[in-house]
């Protein structure tokens, strides 16, 4: 199931107030701890409402879905300009040495990938320094936003080349797309094609890197190995992973049986399918992180595909987002795009004039 709002909207840096606790076994905390840690904050508990409040903005600017744990995000201007940009101070730096290259990941350490059509990979380090590895061997040019990277130095890039042209009344070029592992001193590694069932989407900070295999959910080890992942029932007839946690919890979708809507998934391992709730009508889940927290879509009606974005407590509680922030009106995009362990997100909508709106939100 594809998304229902547009992944190219400007972005929008959501802060997120939900601390909960990383252990699960500790004991319930007095009412004075809580109240002396901040630990009461809207969502550690069942059932607590969730509030949202807009404490900062960026207007005009296309932010990549990505963003790391301090709330950094980056774009590429409208004049073509790799930059970073902190939400809290509103502080903008160019990344030099690559212009037009779009910028697509961001580790805590500051460290930025992005990717250039004819260019290939690009790599900044957290001084600025410019590293360029390019185009695995035998492609043409790359997918500019499909890199991803994660703490250990892998990163995930799409690339292609043509063949053909093929038979028919009209024959033309097509694309072949093949999905690469990059690791420092180990070069370029092909995951799989596309064509052949697969799609690397997501790399947590250990390496592991998320997708899908042969119409299942999937992971690719450092080391090399492939696990794919169960359906909560045997007739599914198609699982995707959209993301992975630094706990390796994984969540996507998987097809209802008749393969007419899709149901928003988290997978705690190869075996441990659970569906989450949605709004009755299907939905997908598009980012976790390691205190529980998921967001991703949900529709709103079984004859309309349009859909809302949610928030998935680590209880299992589903909140709309248009419900939590005064968005904007009318049938805007609004997308949900990124997840960190400090609680953030990054979600995108716009303005009434449709210029991108970046919105820095907290919740709580």
């Amino acid at each position: 199931m594809s998304k229902g709002w547009s992944r190219a909207a400007a972005a929008t840096a959501v802060l997120l107030g939900l601390l909960v606790p990383a252990g699960t076994a500790a004991a319930e905390p007095s009412a004075a701890v809580r109240a002396a840690t901040g630990a009461d904050r809207a969502g550690d508990r069942p059932g607590e409402r969730v509030h949202a409040r807009v404490v900062a903005e960026l207007v005009g600017e296309h932010v990549a879905s990505a963003m790391n744990r301090h709330g950094e995000l980056v774009f590429r201007t409208r004049q073509g300009e790799p930059t970073l940009w902190n939400p809290a101070t509103d502080e903008r730096r160019a990344l030099e040495g690559a212009p037009g290259t779009n910028p697509t990941g961001l580790t805590d350490d500051g460290r930025v990938v992005g990717a250039h059509y004819k260019d290939g990979l690009v790599l900044w380090d957290a001084d600025g320094n410019v590293t360029k590895p390019g185009i695995p061997t035998g492609e043409t040019a790359v997918d500019e936003n499909s890199a991803r990277i994660g703490a250990d130095g892998t990163v995930i890039l799409k690339a292609y080349h043509w063949i053909g042209p093929g038979p028919g009344p009209r024959p033309r070029p097509e694309p072949v797309l093949t999905y690469y592992r990059w690791n420092p001193g180990a070069g370029f590694r092909p995951l799989g094609p596309l064509k052949g069932g697969t799609a690397a989407v997501a790399v947590n900070d250990e390496g592991l890197i998320a997708g899908s295999l042969d119409r299942s959910a999937a992971v690719w080890h450092p080391d090399g190995r492939t696990e794919t992942y169960a359906s909560t029932v045997a007739e599914t007839p198609s699982t995707w992973a959209q993301a992975v946690s630094n706990r390796n919890v994984l969540v996507g979708g998987q097809l209802r049986p008749g393969g007419l809507s899709a149901v928003p998934t988290r997978w705690d391992g190869p075996s441990a399918p659970r569906e989450l709730p949605d709004l009755g009508f299907g939905g997908e889940a598009t980012a976790v992180n390691s205190h529980g927290w998921i967001a991703g879509i949900a529709r709103t009606s079984a004859n309309d595909y349009r859909t809302v974005p949610v928030v998935w407590d680590p209880h299992g509680g589903a909140h709309r987002l248009d419900e939590l922030l005064d968005l904007p009106g009318g049938d805007k995009p609004v997308t949900i795009e990124a997840l960190n362990d400090h609680d953030q997100m990054l979600v995108s909508t716009y303005k009434d004039d449709w210029t991108p709106l970046a919105w820095v939100v907290r919740l709580g």
